[in-house]
């Protein structure tokens, strides 16, 4: 497939820890994507059924007053899967974010997402080789973007967006294929 003609989605989680078997999702946010134009945003607080751990935050300042009331994620799930159908998943560190989407889904019932998913890291490593660092706030820096909002979802997407188009332009993959491979 031409690189012009797929459908990204650009997708954060925040969590109440690190561990997809234990620890749940307390917010999603996604920005859609094609042709570099935004098509949409998916962005909700999500009760992770449990309190938020201190640690979680500090990290990302979602309160348990911030989720009362917040949907719980068999709630959004229906949603979130037509907002990512036929798209192409692109996150900062995909795996993490992949692996709690798919733990979410698991257990309301549902199946793995069957997405291609672009993780900037690698991307990032194939176009600016030899930065100290490829976590989000280094990438920001050397991609000059600006955040919103830290460890937000939303916040989050934008910055990662803006990382992901400038790999495109450094990059210049023509299909699909080329582009997945230089994100492994």
């Amino acid at each position: 497939m031409e690189i012009g003609a797929a459908t990204f989605v650009v997708l954060d989680v925040e969590t109440t820890g690190l561990d997809p078997a234990s620890d749940r999702i307390c917010e999603v946010g996604a920005i859609k994507v094609h042709s570099g134009r935004e098509l949409g945003r998916f962005q909700t607080l999500v009760n992770p059924e449990r309190p938020m751990p201190v640690e979680a935050t500090r990290k990302n300042g979602i309160t348990d007053d911030m989720l009362k009331g917040a949907p719980m994620f068999a709630a959004v799930a229906p949603d979130l899967r037509r907002f990512l159908a036929g798209t192409v998943l692109v996150a900062q560190n995909a795996e993490f974010d992949l692996g709690f989407l798919n733990a979410e889904f698991r257990r309301g019932g549902g199946s793995k997402l069957p997405l291609n998913a672009v993780d900037t890291i690698a991307l990032a490593r194939a176009a600016r080789p030899g930065l100290s660092s490829y976590r989000l706030d280094n990438l920001a820096a050397a991609f000059g973007a600006r955040f919103s909002t830290r460890h937000r979802s939303i916040g989050d997407c934008e910055v990662t967006a803006i990382v992901f188009r400038e790999c495109l332009r450094l990059l210049r993959p023509r299909t699909l294929e080329d582009l997945m491979s230089r994100s492994r």
